[in-house]
């Protein structure tokens, strides 16, 4: 699956992975995340059913990384509730033209397995030596194409942010 990204990421390291097999909110609650972050999976993703759950923390900040099932998208919130993105599953039609010329160049021919656009709320940044989250005073938009082997980030201008093969 792929990831959502934030334009300062420095290190993310996975604490735990929680597979969930029948996940909503409600059961989320019964995994023990703190109140702040159920409630903005109520308020950002309403009945989505959690596929996968990861623990991770980025220059000291625990956040939350949520894979839904049935092409509902990701979602990363950090421990106090604070957004970070939120990723929709796309079709090609649905991206600019601008970029999926920049997702065909970066493939080369791969079939791409999933695309999505994320809103990227906020950024968990360095300062003063230690992470913080920073929020964004207007989310901006990546767009990010998953092939069979690796995947690409496109800014909405189809610039290649970022590659992973």
């Amino acid at each position: 699956m792929p990831h959502v990204f934030r334009a300062v990421l420095t290190t993310a390291i996975v604490v735990f992975v929680l597979p969930i097999a029948t996940a909503g909110v409600d059961q989320a609650k019964e995994r023990k995340l703190p109140e702040a972050v159920t409630q903005a999976l109520r308020e950002n993703r309403p009945g989505a059913e959690i596929d996968k759950l990861s623990v991770e923390k980025e220059n000291g900040i625990v956040f939350y990384d949520f894979e839904f099932k049935g092409n509902q998208g990701e979602m990363d919130v950090a421990e106090d509730g604070t957004v970070l993105d939120v990723a929709t599953i796309i079709e090609m039609k649905d991206v600019p033209d601008i970029v999926a010329a920049a997702i065909r160049s970066a493939g080369r021919g791969k079939t791409i397995k999933q695309l999505s656009r994320s809103e990227v709320r906020a950024e968990i940044v360095k300062q003063g030596g230690k992470g913080v989250v920073s929020k964004l005073a207007t989310p901006r938009f990546v767009y990010e194409a998953e092939f069979s082997k690796g995947e690409v980030e496109i800014s909405p201008d189809g610039k290649i942010i970022k590659t992973e093969k």
